[in-house]
């Protein structure tokens, strides 16, 4: 028993580090012009727009 909690703490403790990471680059330390904030949104909404269009395809292609 002790070691399944010794590798339940190991595997929480992997999270903490990935939290401290994303808290470390939570805010951009460069500039960005208004161009360039557009295009991220362009590209992020182009990319879950890309996701649902496969998910969909894959939802249809796979009914029987």
């Amino acid at each position: 028993m002790p070691n399944i909690k010794q590798a339940f703490f190991r595997f929480l403790g992997f999270f903490d580090g990935i939290r401290e990471i994303n808290d470390r680059y939570k805010t951009p330390r460069i500039k960005m012009t208004p161009m360039v904030r557009f295009w991220l949104v362009f590209l992020r909404v182009y990319l879950i727009l890309t996701i649902a269009i496969l998910m969909y395809k894959f939802i249809i292609v796979s009914r029987p």
